[in-house]
Formats: C-alpha cells, structure tokens, sequence
C-alpha cells in the first residue's frame, strides 16, 4: 500500500449520558490513536438524555465531527452517521466497544487486497469477568455467509470495515428498531462482497450497564425486526428459517407478557404465533395461559364479591 495514510470514518453513535461517559472517551481514544491511518469519528448524540458535561466535552474536541439526534433511534443514528461519511471506507464503533491498536491498518490491508465490499474481522468479547476469541475460524461461514449467519451471528457493530462506494446509505434507511446488525448483515449477504480475516482487531463488551439490548423493548421488538428481514428478498430455504425463528420470538414474547402478568397481550401475542407455519409446535402453552387467565378471572370475581358484602 501506499504510504499516505489513508483517510477512515468510524460512526459512533452514543447516548451520551454519564454513565456511558468513560467508556465512550476510551473508544474515541482507541480511534484516534490508530496508527497508519488517518480515522475521524462521527459521534452521533443519539436522543435527549445526553449529559451537558459530556455534549460539552465532546464539542471540545478538535478531532471529532459531531452530529446530534432529539429522537434516541439507534437506525437512525446509523443512517445519519452513513450520511456524514466522505472518506472511501468506514466502520461503526459502539461506545462500549473499543478498537486494538493496529485494527484499522488491518483492516484496509485486507479490504484493499481482496476488493471486497465488506470486510469481516475476529475480536475478543469481554463481559463478565471473561474475554475470549470471538470467532477463530471463517472458513465455515465464509462458504455461506447468508446461511450461516441464521446460526451464527457474524457481524457485531464493531468487526466491519466497509466500502463507502458500494455499502451505500440506501443499505441504512430501513434498518428495524433492534436486531439493526443481523438485517445489516443480510443485506450485506444477498447484496455485497463479504470477505473474513482472521485477526483480532476489536473488544467487544457484553455486560455494559443499561445497554439497549437488555432493555424490555429488545426483548419485544425480535417479531417486528424479523418481519422487517422478511421484506427482503431471500432464497425460499432461508425465508422458511427465519419464519420459524418469527414463531419461536412470538413464543417468546407471549411467555413474556404473562409472566409480567398482562394477559391480553400475552393471548395475541400466542394467536400471531400460532397463525406462523411452525407456531403449532406451541400451542400446548395455550393451557399454561387459559389456566392462568380462569385463575385471574375467578380472583377478580372473589375480590368484588368480598367487597359487596
């Protein structure tokens, strides 16, 4: 490669608020102390409950670029952070996750030498008082990339290194709320040269306080993302797995719903599962749910003869 140092965007989008303040300046750092390039990042404030004293510093700092959101939506800081990129590659980085030194030039190197569109890198997860590899071998998935990643998710925020001139802000516009990387990485799969290299280039943390993907709302929003992905234009085998998954996450969301003991929702979140192909193979949890709707009902009914008497 040539020795200029070739110019890098990194979106980070971020919520800004206190408790994510240390963990946010640690992965700006690690950016802008990339050797061999040149890396900006495009800190997206994604909402309004950013602290003052972290909006303030962050506009202090001379080697950030800086765009802010009033709605916290983690699509659409994506697509506002694709938008701000003008260099001929970039990447996302979460305010939780942090690059290794050397991870960009890696990076480049590799997505110069094979021409690809995307190019995706190994890392270390860290959490919980463990950090292991997170994938030591592509060969599998690297054969199948679409069909693996059904069993595998191989694309977390912080992996990818993309080409601006062909992972496109259109690729952005119609990311679901949640589950944003695995609808990324179909696209990327149906659409686009994805190639793998092995090196470990990131940390990836996944037992940060108040992340997004422990929220109720995640654990709500698995069927509308899923119906999102199946919009796309998908081979039948793939459509088939994916609307299983569709059934299993209804599944999922109903026992939700009646164990925080909300009944009627747990009843329609059934009856959209079992309207699914494979929702059948749930119906013996329509039991679980009439036994405790009677039990509800005859607690009501005691509870408003006791106070009649």
């Amino acid at each position: 490669m040539s020795t200029h140092q070739p110019d890098v965007s990194v979106i980070m989008p971020t919520i800004a608020c206190r408790e994510r303040a240390k963990g946010l300046v640690r992965a700006i750092d690690t950016v802008v102390s990339q050797d061999g390039v040149r890396a900006t990042p495009l800190v997206v404030v994604n909402g309004p409950s950013a602290a003052p004293e972290v909006l303030a510093y962050l506009r202090g700092r001379p080697d950030i670029r800086l765009a802010t959101l009033d709605e916290a939506s983690l699509p659409r800081a994506l697509h506002a952070g694709r938008a701000m990129v003008d260099t001929p590659s970039f990447m996302v980085l979460d305010d939780d996750d942090e690059l290794l030194p050397g991870a960009l030039q890696t990076r480049l190197e590799a997505l110069h030498e094979t021409g690809a569109d995307v190019l995706v890198t190994s890392g270390f997860l860290e959490g919980f008082g463990r950090r292991e590899l997170n994938i030591a071998d592509f060969r599998t998935i690297a054969a199948d990339p679409l069909r693996t990643l059904l069993v595998r998710h191989w694309l977390p925020p912080c992996a990818g290194l993309f080409r601006t001139s062909t992972v496109t802000t259109e690729l952005f516009e119609a990311i679901p709320h949640y589950r944003e990387w695995t609808y990324l990485a179909l696209q990327f799969a149906l659409r686009l040269k994805i190639r793998f290299a092995s090196q470990a280039t990131f940390v990836y943390r996944t037992d940060t306080p108040d992340s997004l993907s422990k929220s109720r709302a995640y654990s709500l929003a698995g069927p509308p993302a899923i119906a999102r992905m199946l919009e796309l234009d998908l081979p039948a085998d793939v459509r088939a797995a994916l609307r299983a998954r569709l059934a299993g996450d209804l599944h999922s969301v109903a026992s939700r719903e009646l164990d925080d003991g909300n009944y009627q929702a747990a009843w329609a979140w059934h009856l959209r599962c079992l309207a699914q192909p494979s929702g059948w193979r749930h119906l013996p949890f329509a039991r679980r749910l009439l036994v405790g709707s009677l039990s509800r009902l005859g607690a009501g009914r005691r509870r408003r003869n006791h106070q009649a008497l």
